[in-house]
Order: structure tokens, then C-alpha cells, then sequence
């Protein structure tokens, strides 16, 4: 039985309301960022129920399409806004607007409720896809600290940056795992020479290497490496996350 396209319309009106105020929060905090946190808790609390909402209309985790991949990126980004949040403009307003333009993007697409085929129907999906989207979000986090770093210079946000990048890589190795498994279950191979695949390996090489930065003695003394290469690693991010699924050809990993 195909979705009913009604219930599609009605299950979308909160991700427009959540929009509402992520955009609102992102105006309060030009204006006074103490009180733009509690906009945003209130979009993602929002934006969370109707994701939750829509896998229960499905009955199964909802990220089956464009609409619901853009939407989980935004939702990511905003809980990690919250969770690692700073009273500062420079670090939060590229996050913020990165949230605000996510979902924008998602309600772009078609809102209509898809079924997951069977190749999603295993516990392995759920685990691999939104663990990446939370790493992608810290990561997005670390470049925005490391844009904070260059322009104030204090330590406080290159231990940020440190901090951010390690916890980003430590989720994209544990969904790497799962989506190993994963590829097993849905295609018979732990890896595949698919595009996609071989950028998640090429992510996580690059903040690896920085993580092995930090560790280098006779770069003790150039902190702004590390700054720059998790600015330049959400550049991958985007070309992971984006450019494979729109303008490297067909991926098994392409939105729906």
C-alpha cells in the first residue's frame, strides 16, 4: 500500500515551522546571542518530533530520500550547535545558516513518504547513516571553530578544533564499521569501488592525519595547521556528502 500523499502534507508542516526558527535563531543571534540557544533547542525539539513522526509512518527509520537525507544533515547540525554551543557570532552563524539552508534544501524536494527497499531493512543502516551525519555536523563544528581561531587567536578554540575533529573521526570509524557490515548484508563485499566509499576513506585518512598533526613535535609550533585542515576537511565533507551523490555519477550511496 503506497503512502498516503495526505498524510505526507500533514507530517511536513513541522519541519516548516522548525525552519521558522532556525531561521529566527540565526537573526537573535546577530542581535543577542544569549537568547538565540533556546530558538534553536525549540526548532531541533521540532524538527526531531516530525522526523520521528514520519519514521513511524513508514515504520522505519526515515532516510529513504533526498528530503529526509538534507533534512537529517540539518538536524545534526543543529543538535551538535546546541550541544557544543558558544556565545560567539563567528562560530555559530555558519552552523546555523548550514542548518537553516539544509532543511530549506530538503523541503526543495519531493515531502512525499517513501518505503525503504529491502537492502535498508537491516539494523546495520540505521547505525551507519545518521552516525555519519552526526560526524559530518562535528566536523562542520571544527571548521567553524577553526574560522574562530583565525580571527580571535585563542587557545580555547584551537583546543575546540582538537576536540571536535577527534570526536568526528571516532563516530566516522564506528559508521565506516557499520557500513562494512552493511555492504555485506546489501551487496555481498565489506567494500566497494564506489565513489562515495572511496571518499569516506579518503575523510577519514585526512582527519587521521590531523589528529597524527597534533602529535607531530616539529609542528608543536604552527598551530594554525591544524585550523586549516579541518576547514580544509569539511571541503571534503561536502564533496563526500554532496558531489558523489549529484555530480560524480551514479553511486549505490546516491540520494533516492
Amino acid at each position: 500500500m503506497p503512502p498516503d500523499p495526505q498524510a505526507s502534507s500533514l507530517l511536513t508542516t513541522p519541519f516548516y515551522a522548525a525552519l521558522v526558527l532556525y531561521s529566527a535563531s540565526l537573526v537573535v543571534l546577530l542581535l543577542r546571542p544569549t537568547l538565540a540557544r533556546p530558538i534553536l533547542m525549540a526548532g531541533a525539539g521540532l524538527h526531531f518530533l516530525a522526523t520521528v513522526l514520519r519514521g513511524l509512518a513508514i515504520a522505519f527509520f526515515p532516510l529513504t530520500n533526498k528530503m529526509e537525507s538534507f533534512s537529517a544533515a540539518s538536524l545534526a547540525i543543529a543538535l551538535v550547535s546546541i550541544l557544543y554551543w558558544r556565545n560567539s557570532r563567528l562560530y555559530l552563524v555558519p552552523l546555523l545558516v548550514l542548518a537553516s539552508a539544509s532543511l530549506f534544501t530538503a523541503l526543495r524536494f519531493p515531502v512525499e513518504l517513501s518505503y525503504p527497499p529491502p537492502l535498508m531493512r537491516t539494523i546495520w543502516y540505521p547505525l551507519h547513516v545518521p552516525i555519519s551525519f552526526f560526524a559530518y555536523a562535528v566536523w562542520a563544528a571544527a571548521a567553524a571553530a577553526a574560522a574562530a581561531w583565525f580571527h580571535q587567536r585563542e587557545s580555547s578554540w584551537l583546543q575546540l578544533v582538537d576536540h571536535l575533529s577527534l570526536v568526528g573521526f571516532g563516530l566516522w570509524s564506528f559508521s565506516m564499521i557499520c557500513g562494512g557490515v552493511w555492504g555485506v548484508v546489501a551487496w555481498g563485499a565489506y567494500f566497494l569501488w564506489d565513489v562515495k566509499v572511496i571518499w569516506s576513506v579518503i575523510l577519514w585518512f585526512h582527519y587521521a592525519s590531523m589528529i597524527h598533526v597534533r602529535l607531530t613535535p616539529s609542528l608543536a609550533n604552527q598551530p594554525w595547521v591544524r585550523p586549516a585542515l579541518a576547514i580544509l576537511g569539511f571541503i571534503w565533507v561536502l564533496v563526500a556528502y554532496v558531489g558523489t551523490s549529484f555530480f560524480f555519477g551514479r553511486s549505490s550511496h546516491a540520494f533516492g
